[in-house]
């Protein structure tokens, strides 16, 4: 008699145990949409996805991508008033660096913020930047100011109308002996180098939102009797046919 008044808590402790385990893999499985299935080997049991295959499942994966992965590619674009263009540029710096590497939608819009970039599309394979402009694109092969990463940079546009080179503004164009050196687009700059960078002009009112977005002129419609811009036009809508005009523009816009 006294072992069995023994044994019956010992059943009875092994009897809640057990359910309390059952309640609490049955509530694992549920919560994270498992299942047990029989296996080949040890332990002869497995856990897999109940909806493995279903199309809610892999929408949910897109869904809920939220950082950049390794293989990513990345698109830079310019929205102006009459058509978008490409950001060559851009594109091709960091499509072949690691720089966004695991940054999220929020990240990425704050990283690029200077440069008046905020992430369009979203997915595993590609990010989609655009920058909106509200005046009309620039014209092929224009050279026009704007935004490389924090500082004041000199844009060249294509036959197509695309941004494809790039030079950061160097306000010191003077040698030693006090000349002022030719500007020169494709020349690596000589001497103590003077960027301008963006944080700079804060102050300035409008000039940095024209160097983000593109500057606005007051003729949106040039007349079609104008066979060629004149030096005004070239001025007003801030897009020139040679770099040093470009450049010579630059210092005269951003003299303190």
């Amino acid at each position: 008699m006294k072992k069995l008044k023994f044994i019956y808590p010992v059943i009875t402790i092994i009897l809640i145990a057990f359910i309390c385990a059952n309640y609490s893999l049955t509530h694992y499985m549920n919560k994270n949409d498992l299942k047990l299935e029989t296996c080949g080997t040890l332990p002869y049991l497995k856990f897999t996805q109940k909806y493995a295959n279903s199309n809610l499942i892999q929408t949910s994966a897109i869904t809920k991508l939220s950082r950049v992965a390794e293989d990513t590619k990345f698109v830079f674009k310019n929205k102006y008033k009459d058509k978008e263009v490409k950001n060559m540029v851009l594109t091709n710096y960091f499509n072949g660096s690691k720089l966004l590497n695991n940054k999220t939608k929020s990240e990425l819009n704050v990283y690029f913020e200077n440069q008046g970039y905020s992430v369009s599309n979203m997915s595993s394979d590609e990010v989609v930047f655009v920058n909106v402009s509200d005046r009309y694109s620039y014209k092929a092969n224009r050279f026009f100011l704007g935004v490389y990463e924090d500082n004041v940079t000199i844009y060249k546009t294509d036959k197509n109308g695309d941004i494809t080179s790039q030079k950061i503004f160097n306000s010191n164009v003077y040698d030693k002996n006090g000349k002022q050196q030719k500007y020169d687009f494709n020349s690596k700059d000589k001497g103590e180098l003077q960027f301008i960078k963006i944080d700079d002009l804060k102050e300035k009112d409008g000039l940095v939102d024209d160097l983000i977005r593109g500057r606005k002129y007051n003729k949106d419609v040039i007349s079609s009797n104008d066979v060629q811009d004149t030096e005004a036009i070239e001025y007003e809508k801030g897009e020139f046919k040679t770099a040093e005009k470009a450049f010579d523009y630059a210092r005269g816009l951003l003299k303190s």
